[in-house]
């Protein structure tokens, strides 16, 4: 078999014996020590996403590169983008939390998401987090009157635009459409009417406005037509309120490649077609442009681990392997039909022999990791490795089944150091009262 590098973290290579590695590290020998399921994540190939990004903006001018902290919140993933220089874009108090434990100073820190809570916003103001996005009319009054009471004079706040643009991908990963929950529509009226009432408040300060299309995106024209939509937005706030808007928020998620062939969209292109309507038009010109990776930071640094636990097979149907995870670690192919490939980490060099599937372990139908992929004939305990498990895996993991959570590893310098330790069932019952 072959690894194709684009798929898995830098420096990937298949030893002498077969192994899959990671520069220094055999990944075998991790499975050994920390037991499987298991995460691993590549803090150089984190660091070399980042400097894709600042490459890419080089020339720019304002541009910030904020990580999309729901991608991967875990505290030593995040260092790694806070100790680089990047902004954290939270979608909770705990995210913002994850954030400040992880450095990221709080005035980098950029507090999304809709239906917030009083206890959010409030938690946001004690953080001193730089901006908070209002999304949703009722959020004015509730934070306004949250910054009166804290006599913090005034909280800088964007917000969040509907701009009514659809675009290519899963229906629940799609956040820009009329009839989305997010976002103030632009054509209805209600965004202009909101930027009038935070304007009037006296606690807030409207510094700037965001919107956001959606993720796993590679559609160029689409990121080009929602920067006209936020460029014409700000001169009619210009000319309502005469309101300067001095930063852009620009969401979206890049796609990012799972299976060899899988198209994508050059970090280049994404930045030329997000900062040349804004650069362009003398009203935005010298904005602040926000973009907010966060898949494509973090998605190829990681890899998960598993073990074989036996096969199923209906000749002329289908083969399955089963393995020690599933659902409950990366529930992405079951809700949004992700497509992964695998190799046999102990056996990489070995030809396909046959097509299967991987099925998980929970008690679903659906649990299926992989539905195709030509591997090696595997047997009980042999390690399985699926790479681009970085982004959304680890963060949307739960313990369904009342299965313990998988632990997690950073590899830097050679050598793996345990950032989330593996959950015991104890840890399971820990918040319920006897």
């Amino acid at each position: 078999m072959s690894v194709e590098a684009a798929l898995w973290p830098l420096a990937t290579h298949v030893d002498a014996r077969g192994h899959l590695r990671v520069g220094d590290v055999d990944l075998p020998s991790l499975s050994g020590r920390y037991g499987t399921p298991l995460y691993l994540y590549d803090a150089a190939t984190i660091r070399e996403a980042y400097r894709e990004y600042r490459a890419a903006i080089r020339g720019c001018g304002a541009v910030r590169i904020s990580y999309a902290v729901k991608a991967c919140g875990l505290i030593g993933v995040t260092r790694v983008l806070a100790v680089a220089g990047a902004d954290a874009s939270a979608a909770s108090l705990g995210e913002v939390l994850a954030a400040r434990r992880a450095g990221f100073p709080p005035a980098h820190i950029q507090l999304h998401g809709n239906a917030k809570t009083d206890e959010e916003l409030a938690g946001a103001l004690r953080a001193q987090v730089g901006r908070i996005v209002i999304d949703g009319a009722d959020e004015i009054q509730t934070l306004a009157a949250l910054v009166r009471r804290a006599k913090g004079g005034r909280q800088a706040v964007w917000l969040r635009l509907s701009p009514g643009i659809d675009v290519d991908t899963h229906a629940s990963l799609r956040t820009a459409t009329l009839d989305s929950k997010f976002g103030a529509p632009i054509a209805t009226g209600d965004a202009i009417a909101q930027v009038r009432q935070i304007v009037a408040s006296r606690e807030l300060r409207l510094t700037g406005v965001h919107a956001h299309l959606g993720t796993q995106l590679h559609e160029v024209q689409r990121y080009g037509e929602l920067a006209r939509h936020l460029a014409r937005f700000a001169h009619e706030v210009r000319d309502t309120t005469g309101v300067t808007l001095r930063e852009i928020g620009v969401g979206g998620g890049l796609g990012v490649p799972l299976r060899q062939g899988d198209q994508t969209l050059a970090i280049g292109s994404y930045v030329g077609a997000v900062i040349g309507p804004l650069r362009e038009d003398p009203l935005t010109a010298r904005a602040t442009v926000f973009l907010e990776p966060g898949r494509s930071l973090v998605s190829r640094a990681g890899v998960a681990l598993y073990r074989v636990t036996g096969t199923k097979r209906v000749p002329g149907v289908i083969t399955y392997v089963a393995v020690d995870g599933g659902m409950g670690d990366n529930i992405r192919p079951s809700l949004y039909g992700a497509r992964y490939t695998a190799v046999l980490a102990e056996r990489a060099a070995d030809p396909a022999e046959e097509t299967i599937a991987v099925a998980g372990k929970y008690c679903e139908s659906g649990d299926v990791l992989i539905r195709e992929v030509a591997l090696p004939r595997a047997g009980r305990g042999d390690l399985l490795a699926i790479p681009g498990a970085g982004a959304y895996a680890v963060a949307m993991a739960s313990n369904y089944n009342h299965f313990p959570r998988p632990a997690v590893v950073l590899l830097e310098r050679g050598r793996a150091r345990l950032i989330r330790r593996r959950e015991s069932h104890s840890d399971l019952w820990r918040l319920e009262p006897r």
